[in-house]
Order: C-alpha cells, then structure tokens, then sequence
C-alpha cells in the first residue's frame, strides 16, 4: 500500500473514532439534560409550599412587620412578602412558574423610592431556600431601605 493510500486510512480511522466520541459525548449531555429537567420538574412542584412555609415564618416572627400573600394561577405561584413597618414602602414579590420551571422576584417599592428592581429567573433546582431567606432580610432591613438603597435580590 502506498503512503497515499495508508494516510487515508489513518484519516478515515481517525474520523470515525472522533464520530464515536462525539456520539458518546452527546449521548452523555442527552441524559445529563433529561436528568436536569427532571430534577427541575421535581423541584419546582415542591418550591410553592416550601416557599410559602419559610415565609410564613417570617411573617410569624416578624410581630407584624411582615405580610404575606400567595395566589395560585394556572401553572403560577405568587407570593408577597410586604414590609408594614417604616418607610419606604417595599414588598418582595416572587413568582413560581411551574410552566417555565423558574422562579423570579422582584422588589416592589412606592414611586417615590426609585423603580422595582427584577431579579433575573433562575431554574427551580438551583433555587436554594437561603437565597430566599437572604432576601426576606434584605427587605426588612430599614438601615439600608432608609438610605434610599435597593438591594439586588440574592438570585
């Protein structure tokens, strides 16, 4: 066999152990990705009720600084958790889509405090209830509310 001819074969074996490694790689991130949305699905059916007990006990042990609603839609969960205490105005406001798999929040403030400043969604499995918690403590945080400060929501 020539040197031509045993340079293509090389190249041709080459190939196609490349072509096998390639498959198996997105073989591998198939099941990686179904695995995730699976995990997301499990997830972000169980975040309403985990949601509305962890702030529910804020509004507890808040004496009545903290009020809290929930309102469920089709494929949505909302919750606000509203500040009664002290200027300025402000309520944290959480979606729930089981649709999108996400979760968004927003801090709601008066017009006269600045605009309501969107976090961006994260999926519900990366979603971790201290994140939750961080924010529920940003919101009663008067020392920095008072200073005209609105804080990026922890997610």
């Amino acid at each position: 066999m020539s040197d031509f001819a045993g340079g293509i074969r090389r190249s041709v074996q080459a190939a196609r152990e490349l072509a096998k490694q390639q498959q198996a790689a997105r073989r591998r991130h198939d099941e990686e990705e179904s695995t995730r949305q699976k995990q997301n699905e499990q997830r972000v059916a169980e975040l309403p009720e985990l949601i509305w007990g962890r702030i529910r006990d804020a509004e507890d042990a808040g004496d009545g600084a903290i009020k809290v609603e929930r309102t469920r839609g089709t494929g949505r969960t909302t919750f606000q958790v509203s500040w009664q205490e002290g200027q300025p105005d402000r309520a944290l406001h959480i979606v729930v889509d089981e649709g999108q798999g996400v979760i968004q929040a927003s801090w709601v403030v008066a017009p006269q405090h600045g605009q309501s400043v969107d976090a961006p969604s994260v999926e519900a499995f990366r979603f971790d209830l201290a994140q939750l918690e961080a924010a529920i403590e940003l919101l009663v945080d008067q020392r920095r509310w008072g200073r005209g400060i609105i804080p990026m929501i922890p997610w």
